[in-house]
């Protein structure tokens, strides 16, 4: 067949109509059934939970397909599921007006649990005029409860009725609605782990508070303690979220606030409300009337919450609690939350924010009276920890309550405290099973039942929180456990809510004894959440609190084995010794890690794991990069024939959502056999892992890690292990230890090695600090010939040069964009034809240190710059190839080792924060503990400390006790310097011998006055008609100019994201001179502040448009108070014409898209896109939009080079 053919045919699902439900695929020649079943699946709405093989072709005689040149002779292929496509969902019957109310009630919770025994995973009820699919499965909960294409969450049924006092909160808007897209982006950092932190001493304050009051009760007294655990988070909330006292805990006598009898009333009353005809609510029945009067009494006494906030001193003040950020956090436009919306978030959380941990703590107390043994592990962890009930306990005490973390989570399972969550099915689908679902139907995940599903949780009713461990949590779907929802919707306050139930269970348990020994508890269904009725306890003195000990069963699975001490210390030689005495007798696989890195980040993790495997004890270990992977050359993976199988552990970056230039190869292997037939076999019993090194501003995170694990997937290959991801915008190192310490307890766990109890897996930072030090030697100045190496030692050879170095910008702008112009004719040229490189194409740029820097830094670890050292490449083998120390090669002065290789911008590495540490501990022990603390890579208080300390310039000024450094240890924890690409803003057709840069010069002004610039834009700031050192990097064909110049293109940029399109017009513009009258139009729309200030070149864009060049140029000032303020305001005014030219007109064919800038304005310009395809009728909903730009991607007339 020839290379090019394509295969268009028919595909419908089995038993529908062909002329309607029909939908048209095309396939190349490299296609197999698996590409056929997926372009199916996708135009048939077929989910991607619902396995490939599970999928059935067959032709109009019913014959199946099983081969992929039988179905491209077909016309019209029939799609149907191993378990037959049917529309009838079982359920029980429907009577008219009410449904199938009467078979739920009287108890809804029972009535459901008779529906899944008697119906199976997945029933169809109609609940008083409300079509209704609930399900106990999570194989059919992830897709319910996924924002996707098919589903979200739109309020209805029950939660109408709480909406009326919930108003637009998060807990009651759509997920498409503006106000709770806004309020969620907006409210999210309240919730981040620094402001989690932030709210703890206030809980311990407010559980002192409470034991107090408990210490008011007799030891006989019967308590329903759930009264108090409502009073106590309620507390927690009003003073933590909003600085208001209610006043709840001053004596066992106090009186309950009104807004707790107004809230209570409007939560019962919503259930009974969703039961009763429309009619019955507008009645004037006085418990409608006092539903409306407790809404009001609520909404006045948040509204004078609000009011004397804003009134005073405070109130400018962002960060001091839940309603600073609500009254002040503003988004990138500006926008900040309504007086009426913070009314409505300060409600939803004073409900939201108590119920479910007042619940959650009464149900634990209410466990612990029943399983003794499960309170003797939680009494001894709380010993182990020290905490007490007289003092606030501390951050990492809270944070080392691992097992208590268990026992809440089974609590959470046992008695979730809502029962069920409500979604909306947006667009005809096909569920697990076989039955399909129609857009506008509701659907429900019954949590409490899919908790208590045999099938998910064997033996449901026992309370066992060893369900929970990280090995029995693997074993099940994430989706199996849902108290907090997930995705979007999850619960924002899950953080705090378990932070929360630790403090407040740890002290109290300490100080009482909850007693009690009556009868099993249940709940009432028709309350909105899950509470134990008619609890009551006794709460007597703790007499039996256990002394500290190294030797309990606390974090073990099972006691009685010996558990963690007070805290896990890291002793990675220790633990490698103990599993490496095991390997002997172990059969292990051979283990390959391969990295596939841009910066040497993936390099380095690949690096780790595999000195790690070694000092486990597996023997036959390789490392290398991606492209050189033995199975490449192989074509496949060969099993072995007896003992364990092979495992690849995959590290590597992604560039753009391009793989990494060491995993090229790597990827066009797995491209192409993907479309071969019978690829399903090619890793057939490879065992694999993969982790995903990215940055979460790029839209294009993780793209590649999660290709190459789908690909291996595909290719037979068993997944060891779940891929992780690290989010390089962030704490990167702290993503990969976790992800590293789970990845080694699993992988050892199934080779039948044993990890030792009472060691943390998480590896610790000082662990390279203690391992010997990089041998550095350094040079006597006789020795000549090494002097003068060391002075031309750069880091690269000077190959460019800087001819001409301008502003851009004009005065009064308050910011900088330098063009630059280079000669680069010595660098080595990306084409084959002649010229160096091709419009939009990078250039790639090694940026320098600042003298003033370099001095600072060296004079304050007692450095001499013009000495010459070199580095013992014998002492490397255990640092980082990230390090200074693995870089570095021959003879080197210390000045240009800070100048040229060292990454002083960064932040402290935490291995050069256990350098500190050690530095410290004897002139200030307590700040030597403090860094102790932080370079633990699960540590929180890192990311503030970094905050405070971004640069080590800043870390030597903050601590100058350390005033000496080995400039061994320096080289081992710093990291090695990385280039900076940028856009070329010019044409190889004008410029063979040039590139134009566009440089925008970052200088960043914190609040507290600090200044820092940008490494690379502020050295090409500083450097006119100078030498520097360079390389040309290939766009890799996916932001270059059509190959026929006839296409007219349409540019869209912001700032410096106009660097491109230069280059593009000045081809376009060479071509025109040249004499070709084929040349497409150009169309260029670009955002910019002001006029006056920063339209970068403004006067040679006017001319393209004078020459006919540009055949329009459209630009948005953001800064001058017009209508039109940014780029997608000027496609929207400017749609006729722009659809005009994506369509092909007047004869021209159709225009490519070209977007360049930053992510918030790519994404802005894309859903422009979509709203002109709906309003030119090539789309009728967002789905059919996205899968319109979706088809432009795929034919390369869609491009983005975008950053974060």
């Amino acid at each position: 067949m020839s290379e090019n053919t394509t295969t268009s045919l028919i595909v419908v699902l089995e038993g529908t109509d062909i002329e309607k439900d029909g939908r048209i695929i095309v396939f190349g020649s490299g296609a197999n059934l698996n590409t056929v079943r997926g372009l199916a699946s996708e135009k048939l709405a077929i989910p991607g939970t619902i396995p490939q093989e599970d999928i059935l072709l067959r032709n109009s005689s019913g014959k199946l397909l099983e081969g992929i040149d039988e179905v491209r002779n077909q016309q019209v292929v029939n799609v149907s599921l191993r378990q037959q496509i049917t529309d009838v969902i079982p359920g029980p019957r429907k009577l008219p007006f009410i449904g199938s109310v009467r078979e739920l009630l009287p108890d809804m919770t029972k009535g459901w649990t008779r529906m899944f025994q008697t119906y199976g995973p997945l029933v169809n009820i109609n609940f008083i005029g409300t079509e209704l699919y609930g399900t106990n499965d999570p194989a059919i909960a992830e897709l319910f409860v996924k924002e996707s294409e098919y589903f979200t969450k739109k309020i209805g049924l029950g939660l109408d009725e709480i909406k009326a006092f919930g108003g637009q909160g998060l807990f009651t808007t759509d997920t498409d609605d503006d106000d709770w897209k806004l309020a969620h982006k907006l409210l999210m950092p309240a919730f981040s782990p620094r402001a989690i932190k932030a709210y703890l001493h206030e809980m311990g304050v407010i559980a002192m508070e409470t034991i107090k009051t408990l210490e008011q009760y007799s030891s006989d007294e019967p308590v329903e303690i759930l009264d108090w655990t409502t009073r106590l988070t309620f507390e927690t909330i009003g003073r933590t979220g909003f600085g208001y006292d209610f006043g709840l805990l001053g004596s066992k006598d106090a009186p309950p606030h009104p807004f707790i009898e107004a809230m209570a009333y409007c939560l019962v009353h919503a259930i009974a409300r969703t039961k009763q005809m429309q009619f019955v609510k507008r009645l004037p029945l006085e418990q409608n009337k006092k539903f409306d009067r407790s809404i009001k009494l609520m909404n006045d006494i948040v509204d004078q919450v609000i009011k004397e906030r804003k009134e005073s001193p405070e109130a400018t003040d962002m960060n001091k609690d839940l309603l600073g950020f609500m009254l002040n956090a503003r988004d990138e436009h500006n926008l900040g939350l309504t007086d009426e919306n913070i009314r409505y978030q300060v409600v939803t959380f004073l409900i939201a924010g108590h119920d479910t941990t007042a619940n959650t703590l009464a149900w634990t107390l209410y466990e612990l009276s029943r399983n003794p043994e499960v309170e003797t592990r939680m009494l001894q962890e709380i010993a182990n920890v020290g905490i007490t009930y007289d003092k606030v306990p501390t951050y990492e005490q809270v944070s080392e309550l691992k097992y208590m973390h268990r026992v809440l989570k089974e609590t959470l399972r046992k008695y979730p405290p809502v029962r069920v969550l409500g979604k909306y099915c947006k667009k005809d689908c096909i569920l697990p099973g076989g039955y399909r679902m129609k857009a506008g139907s509701r659907a429900s995940v019954q949590v409490y039942h899919m908790h208590h599903n045999p099938k998910v949780y064997p033996d449901p009713e026992k309370f066992d929180p060893d369900r929970f461990t990280p090995e029995e949590e693997q074993k099940r779907s994430r989706f199996g456990w849902l108290p907090f929802s997930t995705g979007p919707r999850s619960c924002i306050g899950m953080a705090f809510a378990l932070q929360e139930a630790k403090v407040v269970l740890a002290m109290l348990l300490h100080r009482f004894k909850f007693f009690y020994d009556g009868p099993e508890i249940g709940f009432d269904s028709d309350l909105p959440t899950t509470k134990p009725d008619n609890f009551f306890v006794k709460i007597q003195p703790r007499t039996d609190f256990p002394e500290p000990s190294t030797d309990s069963a606390v974090n073990n699975t099972k006691p009685p084995r010996p558990a963690a001490p007070k805290v896990a210390v890291p002793n990675p030689d220790g633990m490698a010794k103990h599993i490496a005495s095991q390997a002997s007798t172990a059969e292990l696989p051979s283990v390959t890690f391969l990295f596939g890195t841009q910066t040497g980040t993936a390099q380095d993790y690949a690096s780790q794991l595999a000195s790690q495997a070694r000092a486990f004890g597996f023997k036959d270990v390789k490392l290398s990069e991606m492209d050189q992977w033995e199975v490449l050359k192989a074509g496949k993976y060969e099993p072995k024939k007896s003992g364990v199988q092979d495992l690849v552990v995959v590290v590597t970056a992604t560039y753009n959502g391009q793989p990494p230039d060491s995993a090229e190869h790597f990827d066009k292997f797995i491209t192409a056999k993907a479309n071969e037939p019978h690829h399903e076999k090619l890793m057939h019993k490879l065992k694999y892992a993969v982790f995903g090194v990215g940055n979460k501003n790029w839209r294009t995170y993780q793209v590649f890690p999660r290709k190459v694990s789908d690909s291996l997937e595909e290719f037979g290959a068993e997944q060891l292990f779940l891929t992780g991801e690290g989010n390089a915008d962030k704490d990167i190192d702290a993503d990969f230890n976790e992800w590293c310490a789970h990845f080694w307890l699993t992988t050892l766990s199934k080779y039948g090695l044993s990890v030792p109890e009472n060691q943390s897996m998480v590896p610790a930072a000082s662990a390279s600090v203690e391992k010997a030090p990089v041998k550095v030697n350094f040079i006597n100045p006789n020795d000549q010939i090494k002097w003068n190496e060391a002075q031309s030692n750069h880091y690269g050879d000077y190959n460019s040069r800087i001819l001409v170095n301008k502003e851009l910008q004009q005065p009064g702008s308050g910011r900088s964009t330098r063009h630059i112009e280079l000669d680069i004719s010595s660098l080595i040229p990306l084409t084959d034809n002649g010229n160096l490189y091709e419009a939009g194409d990078h250039l790639e740029v090694m940026p320098e240190n600042d003298a003033k820097v370099v001095q600072a830094v060296a004079l304050n670890f007692g450095w001499v710059l013009d000495s010459v050292f070199e580095v013992d490449r014998e002492s490397i083998k255990d640092v980082s190839p990230r390090s200074l120390a693995a870089s570095i090669r021959g003879p080197c002065t210390v000045r240009n080792a800070l100048t040229y290789y060292a990454d002083l911008s960064s932040p402290p590495t935490r291995t050069m924060l256990s350098i500190f540490a050690e530095q410290l501990s004897k002139a200030s022990p307590e700040t030597a503990e403090t860094f102790r603390g932080l370079i633990m890579p699960d540590s929180t208080e890192y990311p503030a400390f970094i905050e405070k300390n971004r640069t080590l310039l800043e870390l030597q000024k903050n601590y100058p006790q350390v005033n000496q450094l080995d400039i061994g240890q320096f080289l081992s924890a710093v990291g090695i310097m990385q280039p900076r690409r940028y856009s070329i803003a010019s044409s190889p057709l004008s410029h063979p011998k040039k590139a134009h840069l566009t440089v925008g010069v970052v200088h960043d002004v914190l609040k507290d006055g600090r200044e820092f610039y940008g490494l690379a834009s502020s050295y090409l700031s500083r450097t006119p008609d100078k030498n520097i050192r360079a390389a040309l990097k290939s766009s890799k064909s996916t932001f270059g100019l059509p190959s026929d110049p006839s296409v007219p293109i349409i540019m869209i940029a912001a700032g410096t994201g106009l660097s491109p399109f230069r280059g593009f017009l000045q081809e376009r513009a060479y071509q025109r001179q040249e004499g070709d009258k084929s040349i497409g139009q150009c169309v260029l729309f670009f955002g910019c502040r002001r006029s006056d200030q920063d339209f970068i070149y403004g006067d040679e864009l006017n001319g393209y448009v004078d020459s006919g060049v540009l055949s329009s140029l459209h630009v948005a000032f953001s800064r001058q108070n017009e209508p039109v303020k940014y780029v997608q305001h000027q496609l929207l005014a400017n749609a006729t014409e722009v659809w005009a030219l994506l369509n092909g007109s007047d004869g021209q064919p159709p225009a490519s898209v070209y977007v360049c800038g930053a992510g918030n304005m790519s994404r802005d310009v894309r859903r422009t896109f979509n709203n002109m395809a709906k309003s030119f009728g090539a789309a009728h909903t967002d789905e059919e939009a996205d899968d319109f730009i979706q088809k432009l991607l795929d034919e390369g007339r869609y491009n983005e080079d975008v950053w974060g």
